[in-house]
């Protein structure tokens, strides 16, 4: 048998190097998360720039000081949540109990026993696929998962088996529709994380997030409207390093009047809220303002 070529050695170290570090404890882990966080900001800064801009133009009455240090917090906070993704390849239910705690679950079970199915909006804040493993395993009802795949098939292969491991159903979004019809055949859970900002092909929502024009996909609102199911927002605080608290929070049910945005807007007004509670824990290193909205389009 031949052996592999340098190109296909090349396209499996990463998924070596993830599988290694899951071995390790969680506190080592922490420490090589503090490392790396020291390299990236201070030395390299990759990503800097962006932090900082998009923290600045959030919240422009605070001081250069205190965006900085807001930075270095968000920063820091994005690099432990890398390494305790790394974790959850070896983590068991009781360890990811322990460390995320989850309240009101009667929320969901009472949205269930009326219409059946739900759909569970989060965002990009605190450890979000903690969250999903979390409700996954202790919610006792059937949860699917929207994702969209990434470019390097080894690590999406990586992440579709990591977050499946306590039987969520990964429906990749773009061919989600008669997955998610079928799964509506019986009680469950649809999760997926709204604040992504959409393809430049897609359909965009426009609202003011943030103090800035914003581009949002639609799928949450259209989805609700088209399978008729209520919306809840997924909170997720932060109690220490590596340890959560997951809550619910009814947003709006059906029957939904035809306006626009009746669904988008509620939930981008919980992110917001969630933001300024704690923005440290948002994910800022992405170029989440990269569209300008057209002179004439109020909404999409």
């Amino acid at each position: 048998m031949s052996e592999p070529t340098p190109a296909v050695k090349s396209a499996h170290w990463p998924v070596v190097l993830v599988r290694l570090l899951g071995r390790l404890p969680l506190s080592l882990l922490y420490a090589l998360a503090d490392i790396v966080f020291v390299v990236f900001f201070y030395l390299i800064r990759f990503q800097r720039e962006l932090v900082v801009e998009n923290l600045r133009r959030a919240f422009p009455g605070q001081s250069a000081d205190a965006i900085q240090r807001l930075a270095a917090g968000s920063y820091r906070n994005a690099v432990h949540i890398l390494f305790e993704t790394i974790k959850c390849f070896t983590f068991s239910e009781g360890d990811l109990a322990k460390r995320v705690e989850i309240e009101n679950t009667e929320l969901i079970d009472a949205l269930l026993q009326q219409h059946g199915t739900i759909l569970a909006a989060a965002s990009h804040h605190c450890n979000w696929e903690w969250l999903q493993l979390a409700c996954s395993a202790r919610l006792g009802v059937p949860l699917a998962a929207l994702y969209k795949s990434l470019n390097h098939r080894n690590i999406d292969t990586l992440l579709l088996q990591m977050r499946s491991r306590y039987g969520s159903k990964l429906i990749e979004a773009k061919n989600s529709l008669p997955e998610l019809v079928k799964f509506t055949r019986h009680p469950g859970v649809i999760a997926l994380l709204a604040d992504q900002g959409p393809r430049p092909d897609e359909e965009k929502y426009w609202s003011c997030f943030l103090g800035r024009d914003t581009a949002f996909f639609p799928g949450l609102e259209k989805l609700a409207r088209l399978l008729k199911t209520p919306v809840i927002f997924v909170r997720m605080k932060r109690v220490q390093r590596g340890r959560y608290r997951i809550c619910f929070e009814l947003l709006t049910e059906p029957p939904y009047r035809q306006q626009s945005g009746a669904i988008m807007e509620p939930y981008i007004r919980a992110v917001e809220q969630q933001i300024a509670e704690t923005p440290q824990d948002w994910f800022w290193a992405y170029k989440r303002w990269k569209y300008r909205k057209p002179m004439y389009q109020s909404r999409y």
